[in-house]
């Protein structure tokens, strides 16, 4: 009986413990079989998650780089926009360069011409020079609008060329007829005779004394040489008939000058004609021939002479002549 207990308790015991060992075993068994399949599917997990955290790594990469490209553009964009900028600023600078060439340029060029008309006026003589700040200062002109005629004949009154008698005088304010109402516009005003060679070549102006030089004295016991040479302007203007010269000009050519006869608080320039040359009146007539009737004769159209003495005196003798009648036709 006790045997058998043992024996039973020994089959119990064994049995317990194979029991023991065998739950023992499911239960590993089972738990390795959890983590083989825990394990497979954290493989699995992984498998999937590498795709995708691979994926996500490219966008975010994609995206960085699609950002920087941005930044990049952008920065390109307002880097082309500072060097357009820059580019216009360059060519406006230019252009006002070529515009200050040019403006330098043609200073240079009037600098050159000042420069020369100064040397030339340092060249000139001191009458030149005078005559040159005269001609830049005076304002008003006395001209003498026709020409006169040459030759014209002492004691005559002098001809002009346009048909007539009157020798026309403007008196100028600058490039404009005085005005009416102004003081010398009534002026009196006086015709002398100057030396042909005055004013040669043309010149704008000269000294008041350069003209007063020029003017041709009357010889000895002649009181003027231009009669009836004094008249007023009306209105800045005057034809004046009438003007003679009373003496020749001996073979010369001289001119007819115009100028004020009184003070002026302004200089009035004096006015010239053209060169002409004065005859004496005997001489209007020489040259031509004398026109014989056609019914006169020889002995009608022969020229007369003076009477010839007979006699000739000689330190108180008296001499008989006696010329052949030839020598008297």
């Amino acid at each position: 009986m006790g045997k058998r207990k043992e024996d039973q308790l020994t089959d119990d015991s064994s049995s317990s413990s194979t029991s023991f060992y065998s739950k023992q075993h499911r239960h590993r068994h089972y738990h390795n079989g959890e983590t083989s399949r825990s394990k497979d599917r954290t493989l699995t997990l992984l498998e999937i998650k590498d795709p995708i955290q691979d994926k996500e790594s490219m966008e975010a990469k994609f995206s960085r780089k699609i950002e920087k490209l941005k930044k990049k553009r952008k920065k390109d964009k307002e880097d082309l926009r500072i060097l357009k900028e820059h580019v216009r600023i360059l060519t406006e600078n230019i252009r006002l360069l070529k515009e200050g060439h040019e403006y330098l340029k043609s200073k240079i060029k009037e600098m050159r011409k000042e420069g020369c008309a100064e040397i030339d006026h340092y060249k000139a003589s001191p009458s030149q020079r005078c005559r040159s700040k005269l001609s830049q200062s005076t304002r008003f002109r006395l001209v003498i609008e026709n020409s006169v005629k040459t030759p014209i004949y002492k004691n005559e009154t002098v001809e002009t060329n346009d048909g007539g008698n009157a020798i026309r005088v403007i008196l100028y304010d600058g490039g404009n007829t005085v005005a009416p109402d102004h003081p010398l516009a009534s002026a009196k005003v006086d015709l002398v005779v100057i030396e042909g060679r005055f004013n040669e070549p043309n010149q704008d102006s000269w000294s008041k004394e350069e003209f007063m030089k020029s003017i041709i004295p009357p010889r000895e016991g002649m009181r003027r040489l231009v009669k009836n040479g004094t008249f007023y302007l009306i209105g800045g203007i005057h034809d004046h008939p009438g003007a003679i010269i009373t003496d020749n000009s001996q073979k010369k050519e001289v001119k007819l000058g115009v100028m004020i006869a009184v003070h002026t608080e302004e200089r009035v320039l004096e006015g010239v004609s053209n060169p002409f040359k004065v005859q004496e009146g005997k001489t209007k007539n020489r040259g031509k021939h004398t026109k014989f009737r056609a019914n006169d004769t020889a002995e009608d159209n022969r020229l007369s002479y003076p009477p010839v003495p007979s006699t000739v005196e000689r330190n108180g003798e008296a001499f008989c002549l006696s010329l052949p009648l030839s020598f008297l036709h």
